[in-house]
């Protein structure tokens, strides 16, 4: 009854208190073992780095498990003399266990400020396994999907009830969920390790062994069917699913190393396009087309309502961070985020609706806020914390990118080519040239035919690049290019005496796509020095601008690098990767799932 009334009491306190934990989770270590009647005792560490919290929540996904059986919670206690983490177990008073299908949750209240601590929670599953008449299954996510933080650094070691000597090719091990984790036999054991791990991922274990290991196994619940070929296919399918995206990325991780790495090659082989194709595309392509490239030298106005990512996609004929970036800042400027910095934070918060916004605002919003922040706000200076993109979010970058590409094309600002006749003549002759070089240094014995060979390939690949924007598109660069000179000369912008700060940010903004934001920025500050900016509602402008204050000009170098870091991170997520093992001996990820449950299971703070 004592017990009741303390605990009733603790957590009326919690509720009556209104603040928000903060914190973050490191480690995630667990410890499982299998036994012989089919269950697995579970031992769950998490270690939390905490800025300040009332308590913590841990939540174990059972459903379809049998439940959960011999629950305790237990608390750090020190580091031992073995240099190891000591534990205490934690009074049952102190702490409260709900269930709602199959997912039962355990609410600890320890409130803490400024210091690591760990948490283990240890249980029994009773129906671990499954066992059919050729194979026993582990399916399990041992690391769930509703994790309230990310996770840096997860292990997760699984004992098999067999000896050290045991022959372990006969157990065979998968993994699933993000690309980058790693599954391996040590002996009896099997581990799995994942990096990274963000709110919403999971760390699947799937295991294949002999029926016979689990000699107390309750014989009436044998699956009386052959499974073993079938749960093999299924993984050899997930594994070249993953192996496939792995190589993709290889392929275009290796390409653009190449490019880096040989500008002089790649100079040269511009050289032998414009030596091969000059005469056509200056000639006759593109003097027919000439009419439609007249400039104009300034323009004080946007020319058009065209995202800002949608203008150095246009202007740089790439979608990258400067898009990014200026989209970003565009969203601080409609006040849908804010920047705010400290001498300990810099952090990007969501403050505005999202409604109106675009599908590519809408992307970049979810990716900053929600996958790498905590879905209201992300601190820059935390950012470092996680060194790896997730797939999901790698993803999620290209499928922003492919939101400007088809906004460009959709409003018809594409190139033209030369016409069918024109490549098809380009095709044969590069055909020719390709081939024929081989045949005639047979025949002759002359290796300087050769030389044809890669005068065939630069003619093939240049047919492909012979080409002219499209009326609407020179047009449209025409405009935002005098739009450009006019935000980089200096002289231009004093003559034009802008008074507005709300037209200062959004020549900001364009000017980021645009690449001479710097020069933008130093025209602001003369003018502002001059006198010639207004003051807006009896407030100084760098107390009412959401871009042209001192704090965030000390934290735009940050997002900047935040933003260029996490681009090429989700570039390179996939290539840096282990590839996938179908025989079961280990290796990477594999993608999907096998099928296996827990994935509610996760934790947080309050």
């Amino acid at each position: 009854m004592k017990k009741n009334i303390l605990r009733i009491f603790l957590f009326f306190i919690i509720s009556i208190i209104s603040f928000s934990a903060s914190f973050r989770i490191s480690d995630l270590n667990v410890e499982a073992k299998l036994q012989k009647d089919g269950s697995m005792l579970v031992s769950e560490a998490v270690t939390y780095s905490i800025d300040e919290i009332n308590g913590v929540y841990f939540d174990i996904d059972a459903k379809g498990y049998g439940g959960i059986n011999s629950l305790q919670v237990f608390e750090d206690n020190g580091i031992n003399e073995n240099n190891e983490i000591s534990f205490k177990k934690v009074d049952s008073a102190n702490y409260e266990v709900t269930e709602n299908d199959g997912v039962y949750r355990i609410k600890l209240y320890s409130k803490n400020y400024n210091n690591i601590r760990t948490f283990k929670f240890v249980y029994t599953l009773p129906d671990a396994i499954k066992v059919y008449d050729d194979v026993a299954q582990l399916n399990r996510k041992m690391v769930g999907q509703d994790w309230q933080k990310g996770i840096f650094t997860i292990k997760v070691t699984i004992e098999i009830p067999v000896s050290k000597n045991y022959d372990n090719s006969k157990i065979l091990v998968f993994g699933h969920g993000p690309l980058t984790g790693e599954v391996d036999k040590i002996d009896n054991t099997v581990v799995y390790k994942l990096e990274d791990y963000y709110p919403g991922d999971f760390l699947e274990a799937h295991i294949l062994m002999e029926p016979e290991i689990f000699s107390e196994f309750d014989k009436s619940k044998i699956i009386h069917v052959n499974m073993k070929q079938e749960l093999l296919d299924m993984e050899a399918r997930l594994a070249n699913e993953a192996n496939t995206e792995r190589n993709r990325a290889i392929k275009i991780k290796k390409g653009m190393q190449i490019l880096s790495n040989n500008p002089k090659t790649i100079l040269g082989a511009e050289a032998s396009i414009w030596a091969v194709l000059m005469y056509y595309i200056h000639i006759v392509f593109k003097r027919k087309n000439k009419s439609r490239n007249k400039e104009v030298k300034y323009l004080r106005d946007l020319p058009d309502d065209s995202s800002p990512a949608l203008v150095g996609g246009i202007m740089t004929k790439n979608v990258n961070d400067n898009e990014i970036l200026a989209t970003i800042v565009d969203l601080i400027r409609k006040k849908v985020l804010t920047l705010e910095t400290s001498d300990k934070k810099t952090i990007i918060t969501l403050t505005g609706s999202t409604e109106t916004l675009s599908d590519q605002e809408k992307a970049l919003i979810d990716i900053y806020i929600n996958d790498f922040g905590d879905g209201k706000s992300l601190d820059l200076k935390s950012f470092g914390f996680f060194h790896k993109v997730p797939m999901s979010t790698a993803r999620k970058f290209e499928k922003w990118s492919s939101y400007i590409s088809n906004e460009i094309n959709r409003k018809g600002l594409v190139y033209e080519h030369i016409g069918y006749g024109a490549t098809g003549l380009l095709s044969l002759f590069s055909t020719l040239f390709t081939f024929g070089g081989f045949v005639i240094t047979g025949l002759t014995g002359n290796p300087i035919f050769m030389l044809s060979f890669p005068l065939g390939i630069t003619l093939s690949f240049s047919k492909t690049s012979a080409k002219c924007p499209s009326k609407k598109l020179a047009e449209t660069i025409n405009k935002w290019q005098a739009f450009k000179n006019f935000l980089s000369d200096y002289s231009q912008l004093e003559e034009a005496k802008i008074t507005s700060i709300h037209l200062w940010e959004q020549y900001f903004v364009y000017a980021i796509a645009l690449g001479v934001s710097d020069k933008v920025v130093k025209a602001y500050r003369k003018a502002l020095d001059m006198g010639i900016i207004k003051d807006v509602d009896g407030m100084t402008n760098l107390a009412y601008s959401p871009i042209f204050n001192s704090g965030f000009s000390r934290s735009f170098n940050n997002l900047n690098s935040m933003i260029s870091k996490t681009n090429s991170r989700a570039s390179s997520a996939i290539a840096s990767s282990r590839s996938s093992s179908s025989s079961g001996e280990g290796g990477g990820f594999s993608s999907g799932s096998s099928g296996g449950g827990g994935s509610h299971g996760g934790g947080g703070g309050f």
